[in-house]
């Protein structure tokens, strides 16, 4: 996304010094050869700086929410061109290039929504498509242990955990992760409720096999991975792991080790 509005930025740039004479055949006149070339370099000033502080605020309160970060833009792009519009109206008397900052307004809002929907959906995906390259159709689960997170306390504790072998309850919590569907979410991960290694092998050459693990952390919302693009994502469809492991403590299935006994 970050490429998407440096390039949407130039294309403004030059939207701007191009407009006066697509529109009305002259070029582009400036206000600092005007008397209102102060006041425009001071406000245009005070008016960047407070934009910078807001973001600096924003990415460190929303840990670069790409939502939050985007209503910035909007609002900041809106009120650069109500003010370079508003000036350009009041000192270049006789002249209607106070038009071209509220067509780029309009057109950089529409781009930025644009830019926003199209990354937001860029966003979903699936337990399968994340760790395709560890776990799919060719992969051998070797075995699965569940971890139980205690999270009353400050620091998270380890509760329990349980070792599963069996063929079929392998296969049936494999196919309860590939059927979720999942969105990618901007932040860094957090202990969950429940942690499950999976160990897989998977041939990587003619004869050759490697043996590796792959690690998923989940509540009922939202799960971490290690596998693929490492990070945080919403649970948006799918099978509710959680009530799936939760059957798995009641009904006795597996043997559970609880660490503080």
């Amino acid at each position: 996304m970050q490429v998407a509005i440096v390039c949407l930025a130039f294309f403004l740039a030059i939207m701007n010094f191009q407009l006066s004479r697509w529109l009305f055949g002259e070029k582009r006149k400036k206000i600092s050869e005007t008397d209102g070339e102060t006041i425009h370099r001071w406000l245009t000033f005070l008016l960047v700086c407070i934009g910078i502080g807001v973001y600096i605020f924003i990415v460190r309160m929303d840990a670069v929410d790409s939502k939050a970060i985007m209503v910035f833009l909007l609002c900041f792009l809106v009120v650069m061109y109500v003010f370079q519009a508003f000036m350009e109206w009041k000192y270049l008397q006789g002249s209607k290039q106070y038009v071209i900052p509220l067509i780029l307004m309009v057109v950089g809002a529409a781009c930025l929504l644009a830019i926003y929907f199209i990354n937001d959906q860029m966003k979903y995906t699936t337990f399968s498509e994340v760790v395709s390259d560890q776990l799919n159709e060719e992969t051998t689960v070797r075995s699965i242990t569940i971890y139980q997170n205690d999270l009353t306390g400050d620091i998270p504790e380890r509760k329990a955990s349980a070792a599963i072998k069996d063929e079929e309850m392998l296969d049936r919590i494999v196919e309860d992760f590939s059927d979720m569907e999942l969105k990618k979410m901007d932040g860094f991960p957090e202990y969950r409720k429940y942690r499950v290694r999976i160990v897989v092998t998977n041939q990587v050459a003619t004869d050759h096999y490697s043996t590796e693990s792959l690690t998923v952390g989940f509540n009922e919302n939202y799960l971490t991975t290690s596998a693929g693009s490492n990070g945080v994502y919403e649970i948006v469809d799918g099978t509710d792991q959680t009530k799936t492991i939760e059957s798995l403590v009641k009904s006795g299935e597996i043997d559970w080790e609880y660490y503080d006994e």
